[in-house]
């Protein structure tokens, strides 16, 4: 574990190479760190630079009040400054580092936040920066304690869509399984769901960098308003231009749309909002293209509205719906 004691060996030049080394690394990790050391260093350099300091975050107060003897506590007398202003300044630097370094180290081994919706849920967040996200149905999005310190990398797994509070300094990041999007200040609708093993963005606004995970440094494709780029799960790339954005983000009015889909997208939608378990007795229906709109909560609704689309029978027995060729009827 790095201390302040190692920050300050390093800038007073009395670390080994290796431990240099090590320091330096984990200085890399993290924004916020490097900025810690500038603080540390312009504290040191305004105090007098004693290389046989001891920076103890608990006791930094006192010790800097002390510092080559400029501050006084008389016995008879109530506390008193007796030190001119530029020391005054360093002080009271040196305890906000100490209170920062003291906050990181409690920030970085608290566990994330995490937020997640059940089948037929949708659960809208504001984020500390101001930024809202509508998480989708059967979703989960991981959010760092330390979120916007350094930083703004959330987690994905489902579907959500993001209205981001731009940020020139601190990207706005969305990690999932099969690719990573930034952006560039935009709104815009992530799915990564693990069963469909690929990722999807649709933009609405702005600009999106999307990035595959094995090489976070170089984009992939940049995708504008009524673009949207898929990563598939071999890597691939490929960007549709002129999505009808009303379509594509219906979902987040509470609206299911599918235009030409196969079966099998459609059914794994309809276990995900109305919490059903849905068989075939065919693996052949599972390739019928599907074109058709749900906006009723009610799942009885659904599946009758999904039988006359598809001319088959329709039996459920709790969760469990059975889709078989024949005669269209719902049997719910």
């Amino acid at each position: 574990m790095i201390e302040e004691s190692d920050l300050l060996r390093l800038i007073e030049g009395d670390c080994s190479p290796d431990e240099a080394e090590a320091i330096q690394a984990w200085i890399a990790a993290d924004p916020r760190r490097a900025r810690l050391l500038d603080e540390l260093r312009a504290v040191w350099s305004l105090t007098g630079g004693a290389a046989s300091r001891d920076w103890n975050a608990v006791a930094a107060r006192e010790r800097l009040l002390h510092a080559r003897g400029l501050l006084t506590f008389p016995a008879s007398k109530p506390f008193q400054w007796t030190v001119p202003w530029p020391t005054r300044i360093a002080v009271a630097i040196a305890l906000a580092i100490a209170g920062v370094f003291s906050w990181y180290v409690r920030s970085s081994n608290l566990p994330p936040r995490e937020y997640a919706t059940a089948a037929g849920q949708l659960s809208a967040l504001r984020l500390s920066d101001g930024s809202r996200v509508l998480l989708g149905v059967a979703s989960r999005l991981t959010v760092p304690r330390d979120y916007g310190a350094g930083g703004r990398v959330v987690d994905l797994e489902g579907e959500a869509y993001f209205a981001v509070q731009h940020d020139h300094a601190r990207p706005f990041i969305v990690r999932t399984r099969h690719g990573i999007t930034e952006d560039l200040g935009t709104e815009f609708a992530v799915r990564a769901y693990p069963q469909e093993g690929r990722l999807q963005v649709v933009v609405a606004a702005g600009r999106v960098a999307l990035r595959a995970p094995a090489r976070p440094d170089r984009a992939l494709a940049m995708l504008r308003p009524r673009e949207r780029g898929v990563i598939d799960s071999g890597g691939a790339v490929t960007v549709t231009r002129g999505v009808v954005l009303e379509q594509a983000l219906a979902w987040t009015r509470g609206t299911l749309l599918f235009d030409d889909a196969p079966l099998a997208r459609v059914r794994a939608q309809l276990e995900r909002w109305y919490d059903l378990e849905i068989q075939t007795d065919d693996p052949s229906l599972d390739a019928e293209r599907v074109t058709v709109s749900f906006t009723t909560r009610s799942a009885d609704e659904a599946l009758n509205a999904l039988a006359r689309v598809l001319d088959v029978r329709v039996t459920r027995a709790g969760r469990l719906v059975r889709l078989t060729k024949g005669d269209s009827l719902c049997a719910c």
